[in-house]
């Protein structure tokens, strides 16, 4: 039921995202449900299955009364309500920081305002070769220097 609700007001809240794109106040709302929701879940597990359960009488596993409150099942079903609850949560956070960063990055962009384009560097043609970094450098293989000859 808590995690119903918690996703009804997620829906709701993408409701009127879609209706107005400026009210995201909801999301908020949303956002601070959701953790507490997390926890809250998290806190009832452990007091439902793991000591609620174990206080029953009958702790004998008899699978053709249904009967499967044995310490094992109930560890077992306990860490998997722990393993989907730090799931959701982890993709929560995820989500939460990525969408945070977009936001920056918007903010960031719209301060410092359009920047000059910037033209590409080109190699300036200069007597028989290009120059590079101050130094000359070789067109078609050809080198830039005259060789010496040798004397005989």
């Amino acid at each position: 039921l808590l995690q119903y609700c918690t996703e009804f007001l997620f829906h709701m809240a993408r409701l009127f995202y879609f209706a107005d794109e400026n009210n995201e106040k909801l999301f908020n709302a949303w956002a601070a449900v959701f953790g507490v929701t997390r926890l809250f879940i998290l806190t009832l597990a452990v007091l439902a299955i793991g000591f609620g359960l174990a206080r029953m009488e009958n702790q004998a596993f008899d699978p053709e009364k249904g009967n499967f409150n044995t310490l094992l099942c109930r560890l077992c079903v306990l860490l998997l309500v722990c393993a989907a609850q730090a799931w959701l949560m982890w993709r929560f956070i995820h989500s939460q920081l990525r969408h945070w960063r977009e936001y920056w990055n918007e903010q960031s962009a719209k301060r410092r305002g359009p920047a000059a384009p910037r033209l590409p560097a080109r190699l300036i043609k200069r007597e028989s070769g290009y120059h590079e970094n101050g130094v000359v450098k070789a067109e078609n293989g050809t080198s830039p220097r005259t060789k010496k000859l040798k004397s005989p």
